[in-house]
């Protein structure tokens, strides 16, 4: 009886060993490619602020790709060794017209909560929106199926979109 035991209980460590040595496709693969833009019109100020929500090791792995110069440390050093190159990368993926007039987010803070960094911008922007196109495709280039939920603010007025790479862009109209 002890001899069977011992089999019994070599086979089901044998069997964790090898479940456990090569992990299943489900836990090998990034889960979750998503990012969050809250877009909001500050009407005392007579400009919008605009949050971006990314997972951090996304955003360390979108700016390495798209340059040389970038500086690997702790991420939670990332934003103060590569901002300017942060932003430079923020400044091709993710346009704002509003109006027919290109407006230009302006780095300002970025914070880091658990996995993700909150990149905080500014932007002048006219004090009556009619229309708005923006365009949201970071880190599209590295991961396919990255999928970017947009939340606009306008007065009183909220908009929604969901992008992805296949549709990057996505537009507004306001009424008065």
């Amino acid at each position: 009886m002890k001899q069977q035991s011992k089999i019994f209980l070599g086979l089901v460590l044998v069997t964790l060993q090898l479940s456990f040595s090569k992990p299943k496709e489900s836990w090998r693969e990034h889960a979750l490619y998503l990012g969050t833009l809250q877009l909001k019109y500050i009407e005392q100020s007579a400009e919008a602020h605009l949050a971006v929500k990314v997972f951090s090791d996304d955003l360390q792995s979108a700016i390495r790709n798209a340059d040389e110069s970038f500086q690997v440390g702790p991420i939670d050093e990332l934003f103060n060794q590569n901002g300017p190159l942060i932003e430079a990368y923020f400044e091709q993926h993710l346009q704002l017209e509003i109006n027919g007039i290109s407006q230009v987010p302006k780095l300002y803070q970025s914070e880091q909560i658990n996995d993700t960094h909150i990149l905080k911008f500014k932007i002048a922007c006219p004090p009556a929106w009619n229309h708005l196109e923006l365009t949201a495709d970071f880190f599209m280039e590295l991961f396919p199926n990255q999928m970017n939920v947009v939340s606009v603010s306008y007065l009183e007025q909220k908009q929604f979109a969901r992008l992805n790479k296949q549709q990057p862009q996505c537009e507004a109209s306001f009424s008065k």
